[in-house]
């Protein structure tokens, strides 16, 4: 299968920035997609290889959390920096889903982040959106990109995680 970052341009059809952020989006899917499938047990989601690392089941909570929250600065008309630092709290606590539910979780996330990313007017891409509870100024697809290039530094350390615990 080749990997979404090498699929043509051609093949969307929409402008080469909008691309980019789509490919990424689905790049990183397809990275922790990957990282799930290879656990050799359902069990390895919930293993710390050590005091203070948190298992793959919190690291793609994180991941799914801080992309909501990002695309929710991103996105939504008017988000709520309170509520969505209160959800970050929570972020890295296991839930002891399954990696059906997981998979399931990110798949709908992502699609439907990807079909907002689609849909919205090119010059929206540019506008300027306050992030944060100190409501800085920041053109949206910046925060898109700062997304994807987040979920991909935690993909990264998915894949490493399976592997140690392949090898542990």
């Amino acid at each position: 299968m080749i990997e979404p970052w090498l699929i043509p341009d051609e093949a969307r059809g929409m402008e080469a920035r909008r691309v980019d952020l789509l490919k990424g989006l689905q790049q990183v899917q397809h990275w922790i997609e990957a990282a799930l499938m290879q656990l050799p047990e359902e069990a390895a989601l919930w293993w710390e290889p050590a005091p203070g690392v948190p298992s793959i089941d919190a690291r793609v909570q994180h991941i799914l959390g801080a992309s909501r929250r990002l695309a929710a600065y991103a996105l939504d008309p008017a988000p709520d920096p309170e509520a969505l630092a209160a959800e970050a709290r929570t972020d890295w606590t296991p839930r002891g889903s399954s990696r059906a539910e997981l998979l399931e979780r990110l798949r709908q996330q992502f699609a439907e982040l990807a079909r907002r990313i689609e849909t919205l007017p090119e010059a929206e891409l540019d506008a300027v959106r306050p992030v944060g509870r100190r409501r800085l100024p920041v053109r949206r697809a910046t925060i898109l990109h700062h997304l994807i290039e987040h979920a991909a530094h935690h993909s990264g350390q998915l894949i490493l995680l399976a592997r140690l615990y392949a090898h542990r």
